[in-house]
């Protein structure tokens, strides 16, 4: 058995040697790319804002469907509340008239 846990350690010290090697290779790659700096870093933006992008519709996608599911269960449980949606039900309604005015102030620019 204990050869078994030495070779669980051994193929964990070789991924990681993979992994860092992995990393320098992509840092050589970029310091030795025939592109300028600007171009490169122009590029990684781009790619980060891609990525960024991506992530935000993928989440606003799966708040949607979980405020979906909410919803659906709700009812099936005889939640009948005549709010539009779960935030509403949970936060209370969104109120154009309300505004934040300091402590001590009136409100109204003079």
């Amino acid at each position: 058995m204990a050869r078994w846990n030495d070779q669980d350690a051994g193929n964990g010290l070789f991924l990681l040697g993979a992994l860092a090697g992995a990393l320098v290779g992509a840092g050589m790659a970029l310091l030795m790319a025939p592109k300028s700096g600007a171009e490169t870093r122009r590029g990684i933006s781009s790619g980060l804002n891609t990525a960024r992008d991506a992530a935000a519709r993928r989440y606003r996608d799966l708040a949607d469907k979980a405020s979906q599911q909410i919803d659906r269960a709700s009812q099936k449980l005889g939640y009948e509340d005549r709010t539009t949606n779960a935030g509403e039900r949970y936060n209370g309604p969104a109120s154009t008239t309300d505004s934040f005015t300091a402590p001590g102030t009136t409100g109204y620019q003079s």
